[in-house]
């Protein structure tokens, strides 16, 4: 499963969105599909599926505001863990 369809497939369990109906630019705070609470959920999962170590300092808004910008924060860190 390539990493889109994965950070797709968790953030629509998290929000119980349908992932068919998630658009990769849609701001997840924004439109208050997360919580503050949500991003420790989401984190952990991520963390669990790209076997990643999410640093405090990397729970920022520019790596969290949307699928598009979270797929690329792990593109970014799966290429520094290789």
């Amino acid at each position: 499963m390539k990493i889109t369809e994965q950070v797709t497939m968790i953030v629509a369990g998290l929000t119980r969105i349908p992932a068919g109906e998630l658009r990769l630019d849609t701001d997840i705070f924004e439109s208050r599909l997360l919580t503050s609470l949500g991003l420790l959920d989401l984190v952990s999962r991520l963390e669990q599926e790209f076997k990643i170590i999410i640093l405090p300092e990397e729970l920022i808004h520019e790596h969290f505001a949307s699928i598009a910008t979270i797929i690329g924060f792990i593109d970014n860190k799966l290429a520094e863990a290789s």
